[in-house]
């Protein structure tokens, strides 16, 4: 036989050989791996499961049956293998294990089998420096390296954000900041002011982001003074220790003096053997000027009355030291960041214009809303400001060097022919309104505009956009006339809850005009109704594009609004964003809005790439819950849908998310019309479409509403709208009755259904 005869069979054997076990089924082999850190490489790098000879590590925490293991390099969590809390700091092996990916945390998944084995011998876990900016690097090794390493980090807690600053470059001196969260009941963190701490707790990769969890921290004191026994308090901001006299830096008790000085009582008889702190800052006849702080020197009370409206704030003293400034700055912000204190009066108050100057009540808070004529400064840098001629507001030089880091001409140019809105009390002067600037949240503006139908408030700016809180309830209109993104700006939303909704909640139109806001982001677990706005009332907001909201909250949340009541909500679509509850309940996180009832009209609406989850029930792609109380007008849901993202709970129930409303409840089926919507997104823990029936409800009627069923997951099904294979969902003749002419288009056979506003 010829050498290239027997070369030309020894090749078709071995095609022969590799077709014949190309048809065997294959499966996942066990894969020997050396550490922890192999293991995630290998669970990271696969499109599925993969199945593991051995893990080693010591058991650093217990949660329910769940444990982190590490081996002194890096960390990975183990779900339901039966440890105990006893079993931390025990050496543990774990063999023919199945590693995973749960959406995105990395774990080892023991209720698939395995044997865990403790050995005699323990291991010291000690923890590891962050010595990266690990919330903006999620490369694979980077994840296989630091999720859920074990760490111990020196840093700033943030106050009220819930973030943690930390220097990751000492020689650079650059820093990073992440989201801190305590796994401890006994453990507090202190929030509501910026102090050191030395955090010890592991990381972890979760919904697309990083965050820090605490098991220790140690807090240092964060403003620490003099410890005094006062002997007499004289009013809501002076006090007495002997025959010296205190004065309180950069507050105003006149608001409500009664209410003021209880307030100041009341703080000082709660501490410890009656001792208090003072952090002086000058003398001047007489008088000590300082803050006061709790005991423990971790609570500014200068902040906690703000907080609680019973003063307001007046840096009108002229003081050297900067740190006053700064200190004073924080703790306003704060108090404004609450929505208590002196914000809080802005939603009862009457707005002043010159054509009803002339009913105002001198001494009553009030909004005065006018075109700035001109700004002007007098030789000492007291400033003054023209509002038409019929208001004057007058900044004392110290005011303004806390309340504006501009310079007085950059803060003249800002300001004059521009429409601003002023907070506070003012008292007539020779038939003009006369009145002091104390605090940067008593000015509010907008580009243009007096917030008519035919001339809106003009909106270019964030803070223009935050200025919208302050009229929530004040029935104008707004317009965007730019994008406005919200990067760095700790966002509070428009309108909320209360009895009575239409002094509360965003009652108005707000037009996006086709423009985006972006970087919208919140977190705070204690908060309800959360979003760009808090709950919509008689409102319309229309023709607005939400794009990287991040939002984090206790219930009733959505990247656009918490709730909504009587609105109409048109042509607004929410992208690349994530909406999360924690309520251990019925949380009602929805993609676009947490809960929409009676006489809420949704139409044209899209949620993109974008994901929902929460710890329980309620949760949806669109809405968390639709619901109409008996005799209220029906809620419309129309030609609306969800895709490319994920809804999900993290309690195993078929009925705890959806992917377009969760839980329904309405008693007749006129109370809802949800038409011509659709879902591709993925499901955990839920339905297609519609996941619960809320008891006494009636059957939701849902008509020519589809879902993708290669999309939302294995064995997710629902029983209201119709489910489509992905290459019909691509295909116009599967949506009956929809309009392409006017509402829709789609791509034919390459592209789900768009609407036609989005082009």
């Amino acid at each position: 036989m010829k050498k290239w005869s027997i070369a030309l069979l020894a090749l078709l054997s071995v095609v022969l050989v590799f077709v014949i076990t190309s048809c065997v089924p294959q499966h996942p082999s066990l894969l020997s791996v050396k550490n922890i850190y192999d293991a995630k490489l290998k669970i990271l790098n696969s499109a599925g499961p993969v199945l593991l000879d051995k893990v080693e590590g010591t058991v650093i925490y217990v949660s329910g049956s769940d444990a982190i293991i590490h081996d002194g390099q890096t960390g990975i969590y183990v779900y339901k293998a039966g440890f105990y809390s006893s079993d931390v700091g025990k050496k543990v092996t774990l063999t023919n294990v199945i590693g995973t990916t749960y959406r995105d945390s990395v774990q080892i998944d023991f209720s698939k089998g395995g044997y865990k084995n403790f050995a005699a011998e323990t291991l010291t876990v000690e923890p590891t420096a962050l010595t990266i900016d690990i919330a903006n690097n999620v490369s694979i090794t980077t994840r296989a390296l630091w999720d859920f390493q074990y760490v111990k980090v020196y840093g700033i807690l943030n106050g009220g954000k819930m973030t943690f600053t930390y220097e990751y470059d000492k020689v650079n001196k650059r820093k990073a900041t992440i989201n801190v969260a305590s796994l401890s009941s006994s453990l507090f963190l202190p929030y509501t002011y910026d102090t050191e701490a030395t955090l010890t707790g592991y990381l972890q990769f979760s919904n697309g982001a990083w965050s820090l969890k605490v098991l220790s921290a140690e807090i240092g004191d964060s403003y620490p003074g003099v410890g005094v026994f006062v002997d007499e308090v004289v009013d809501g901001k002076t006090f007495k220790v002997g025959e010296q006299t205190y004065e309180l830096i950069g507050i105003d008790d006149s608001v409500n003096p009664s209410a003021a000085k209880t307030k100041l009582e009341e703080f000082i008889n709660s501490q410890p053997e009656g001792i208090v702190q003072v952090l002086v800052k000058g003398e001047k006849n007489g008088k000590k000027y300082a803050f006061l702080f709790s005991k423990d020197g971790k609570t500014l009370y200068q902040e906690q009355a703000l907080k609680d409206g019973v003063v307001v704030p007046n840096l009108a003293e002229e003081w050297e030291d900067a740190a006053i400034y700064e200190l004073l700055k924080n703790a306003y912000k704060s108090a404004y960041s609450s929505k208590k204190g002196v914000y809080s009066t802005f939603s009862g108050a009457s707005v002043i214009t010159v054509e009803s100057s002339n009913t105002y009540i001198e001494g009553n808070y009030a909004i005065f809303s006018g075109t700035v004529s001109d700004v002007t400064e007098d030789a000492t840098g007291n400033v003054n400001i023209n509002v038409s001629n019929w208001l004057k507001i007058t900044i004392s030089a110290g005011n303004f060097k806390y309340l504006f880091s501009s310079t007085f001409e950059q803060f003249k140019n800002s300001l004059e022919g521009k429409v601003t809105n002023f907070y506070g009390k003012a008292k007539r002067s020779e038939g003009i309104l006369e009145m002091p600037l104390y605090a940067e949240w008593e000015m509010f503006s907008f580009e243009s505009g007096s917030g008519t139908q035919d001339d809106p408030y003009i909106i270019t700016k964030p803070e223009h956009l935050i200025s919208v809180r302050a009229l929530a309830s004040a029935n104008k209109y707004f317009r965007l006339e730019a994008d406005i993104d919200l990067a760095g700006v700790d966002w509070t939303p428009i309108g909320t809850y209360s009895s009575d909704l239409s002094t509360s909640a965003f009652v108005g139109v707000f037009d996006g005009n086709g423009h985006k806001i972006m970087n919208i982001s919140f977190n705070d677990t204690t908060k309800s109704n959360v979003g760009l706005f808090g709950y919509l009332y008689n409102a319309t907001v229309t023709n607005l594009i939400i794009e990287n909201a991040n939002i984090t909250a206790s219930s009733r949340a959505g990247a656009l609004a918490g709730a909504s009541k009587l609105s109409k909500i048109y042509r607004v679509k929410v992208v690349k964003s994530s909406v999360r509850v924690t309520y251990s309940g019925s949380g009602y996180g929805g993609g676009l809005i947490g809960e929409a009832i009676d006489g809420t009209e949704i139409e044209e609406c899209a949620v993109r790439n974008t994901t929902v989850s929460g710890v329980k029930y309620a949760i949806g792609g669109l809405l968390g819950r639709l619901k109409v109380n008996s005799g209220q007008p029906a809620v419309v849901v129309k030609n609306c849908y969800v895709e490319g993202g994920q809804v999900s709970s993290d309690y195993s129930s078929t009925t705890a998310s959806a992917g377009f409303i969760c839980n329904f409840s309405a008693t007749s089926a006129a109370d809802a019309v949800i038409e011509n919507n659709y879902v591709v997104a993925s499901i955990t823990n839920g339905k297609a479409f519609i996941a619960y029936k809320e008891t006494g409800s009636t059957d939701p009627v849902v008509t020519s509403s589809y879902y993708d069923t290669q999309v939302v997951g294995s064995g997710v099904s629902d029983s209201y709208a119709t489910g489509k294979t992905t290459s019909e969902m691509k295909q116009q003749a599967t949506f009956s009755g929809w309009d392409f002419t006017n509402i829709w288009t789609i791509d034919e056979g390459n592209d789900y259904p768009r609407l036609k506003w989005e082009n």
